[in-house]
């Protein structure tokens, strides 16, 4: 019972942080027109994800240590390498980003400059990353078997 509550809130958590990704993403492709209001809503979504996904990454842990994996298990350790890789990502890219914009909306920005931190290229690239490793660790998860089987385990 502990491990299916774990897995739900592991799967629930991590989808709704994909979808809330994807939403900020549409918020942030209106705002390029130079929208504040859509801005703050994609930051306030960006934020809502991350915490999501740190929910569904410690569900995923508990459902590790649950279901008796070890930790050097294959598909395990190819899931913890892309997670890696994505919080560099956004800690290089994304998050000095969010905190330019955030600070240029508490100034009330012009709509410029609101068009062009939506349209910031280097943001949108580590953001699209971001969303797509994600899409990584959750094929990884979902293929677990398989990949234990192509990978000799």
């Amino acid at each position: 019972m502990l491990y299916t509550t774990a897995l739900m809130i592991h799967a629930g958590a991590t989808l709704a942080a994909l979808l809330s990704f994807v939403a900020g993403e549409l918020l942030l492709a209106i705002a390029r027109k130079g929208r504040s209001r859509p801005a703050r809503m994609a930051l306030r979504a960006g934020r809502l994800a991350h915490l999501l996904l740190n929910l569904g990454v410690l569900a995923g842990i508990a459902l590790v240590f649950l279901g008796g994996w070890p930790l050097w298990t294959p598909w395990l350790l190819a899931a913890f390498a892309v997670i890696a890789a994505a919080m560099v990502v956004r800690s290089e890219f994304v998050a000095p980003w969010e905190s330019r914009v955030e600070s240029a909306l508490g100034g009330k920005a012009s709509d410029e400059q609101v068009g062009a931190f939506a349209s910031e290229g280097s943001a949108f690239v580590g953001r699209v990353s971001v969303i797509a490793l994600f899409g990584v660790v959750a094929a990884l998860m979902t293929m677990k078997p398989s990949f234990a089987l192509l990978a000799g385990g």
